[in-house]
């Protein structure tokens, strides 16, 4: 699974480049694609989106946790910067214009304001050295993060059930992948937590 993420993830990032605003996506973004704000919020978000996944995945491995420390806590970092300094600003940007209407822009901001809280709130307990709720925080964080993926399987998956339901049309599905994409995956950050919170107490 993790090598199918990081391959999707490169895929993904390697589309864009040699930069061609009739790329993929940017094909149904002509209206934004040449707008300097819209052009450069996507630039950065694509780059840094890269690295938070790639800082996020070292955050949850226990050989780095408890054989390279300083790797952690620089990766963390990391992560933290480049979510609250980049991805995120970047995102909101693209979020106001998002294809899909009201529905889909609501979404991505309201995934926006999650993540930004829950990779702040992670970063608060860390400096404060809780390190139980760093890590529920962390979870839920990086969780958000992974909608970047999430929803482009859940993209695929509404593809194939199109043909059983005509009302599957192609702005339906991007409005459910969008939201799928970010609920499914805090719904089992939450389960993960509960379970986590449930072995601590048996032990």
């Amino acid at each position: 699974m993790f090598s199918y993420l990081c391959w999707l993830m490169i895929e993904i990032c390697l589309n864009y480049y040699p930069w061609s605003d009739h790329t993929n996506f940017l094909v149904l973004k002509q209206d934004v694609v040449n707008t300097q704000p819209w052009r450069i919020g996507f630039q950065m978000h694509v780059i840094t989106s890269s690295f938070v996944l790639l800082a996020g995945f070292t955050q949850f491995s226990r050989s780095i946790r408890q054989n390279l420390p300083r790797l952690h806590r620089y990766a963390g970092w990391l992560y933290i910067i480049a979510t609250l300094g980049f991805a995120l600003p970047s995102g909101f940007i693209l979020a106001f214009s998002a294809n899909g209407g009201l529905s889909t822009q609501i979404c991505f901001v309201v995934l926006g304001l999650l993540w930004g809280c829950s990779t702040a709130l992670a970063l608060y307990f860390a400096m404060h050295k809780q390190w139980l709720k760093h890590r529920n925080w962390m979870i839920r964080s990086f969780a958000l993060a992974l909608s970047a993926l999430s929803l482009r399987t859940w993209k695929l998956a509404l593809y194939e059930l199109q043909p059983y339901f005509d009302w599957l049309t192609p702005l339906h599905i991007y409005q459910l992948e969008a939201w799928l994409g970010w609920t499914i995956n805090l719904l089992i950050a939450e389960l993960i937590i509960y379970r986590l919170a449930k072995k601590t107490k048996s032990n």
